[in-house]
This record gives structure tokens, sequence and C-alpha cells, in this order.
């Protein structure tokens, strides 16, 4: 008799725990990679008199992206750069907010590198990464990583700084429940 009403406890725990862990939304990491292509809406430019050709440049940019689905949006980013001078390279670091057609959003941060053009067709390359530190609407929970390669167009006639960019952004993400 003990033994049936053990099998029928052990049935019971089984079919409950079967319907909590069949409940639980699994999560898996996503990606999502965005060609985006900005310029410089606002900047500042503080030449370093110390290090002669060296400059900060406090920047926003605005711009537009486009996902592998065909999918638009808008992006807005805030930061500081740091330049050793024309050709030779730099640092900048700041933050994101990509906008989606939906009214979705993903803010992350970045930090990275930028060199000259070897060849001279363009002002020079960039390389970044970052963190997704909160989003809204299908966004809401997110965590990640984000990276990117990039190209920095020269300056025409009367820019002092090269304000375009063309970046290839890998996002990759989980959502919490």
């Amino acid at each position: 008799m003990a033994t049936k009403k053990l099998v029928w406890v052990l049935f019971g725990i089984l079919v409950i725990s079967a319907w909590f862990l069949g409940s639980v939304i699994q999560v898996g990491a996503e990606t999502l990679k965005l060609q985006i292509s900005a310029v410089i809406t606002k900047g500042e430019v503080f030449p370093l008199e110390k290090i002669e050709g060296s400059v900060l440049v406090h920047q926003v940019r605005a711009g537009v992206f486009i996902l592998e689905n065909g999918e638009l949006g808008s992006v807005k980013y805030a930061g500081t750069t740091y330049s050793a001078g024309p050709g030779k390279g730099g640092s900048f670091s700041g933050y994101a907010e990509y906008i989606f057609g939906d009214g979705s959003t993903i803010v992350g941060s970045q930090q990275g590198t930028f060199w000259g053009d070897p060849e001279g067709k363009l002002f020079g390359f960039q390389k970044a990464s970052g963190e997704l530190l909160t989003g809204s609407g299908r966004f809401k929970g997110i965590k990640g990583t984000l990276t990117y390669d990039g190209k920095i167009l020269k300056p025409v006639k009367g820019e002092t700084i090269a304000p375009k960019v063309y970046n290839a952004y890998t996002l990759k993400y989980t959502l919490s429940p």
C-alpha cells in the first residue's frame, strides 16, 4: 500500500515539474546586423595645445540604419573623440540610441579606435565594441554586446572634422522574460 502511495506522489511531482518547466520561456541569444550611416549634427573641437595636432571633439551624430530584413530606423549618438592629428588615429567613446520604426529602442555604450587610410581614399577606418544597456518595446529587458567596423569619409571643403561615417554593426543580445 505504501509503495502504491509513493508511486502516486512521485507521479504527481513529475506532472507538476513538467508543467512548471514547460511553462518557462526559453531565452536564447539573438543577433541583429545593422548598416548605419551617420553625420555630425553638433560638435565642438578643443585643441590640446601641449600635444601638437591633437584635439578632443565632443560630438552629437544622427543617422539612419537598415537591418538585414530591410527594416529601417534611426540612430542618435553622443560622445567624445580624441585625435592625435590628421592621419594619426585616435580613440572615442559614447552612447547611442537605436530607434526602430515601431517605436522600440535600444541604448548602448561603445568605445573604439580609428586610424588613417594608408591608401588615402578615405579619412580612415574605425572599430568599436560595447554593451547594450537598456531597451523598450520589443527590446525591453535587453542585455548584450555590440561590435562594429566602419569607414570615415574625408571632410569636404569647409568641414574641419570628418563628419560622415558608415558602420557595419552586430548586436548580440538576450531578452529577459
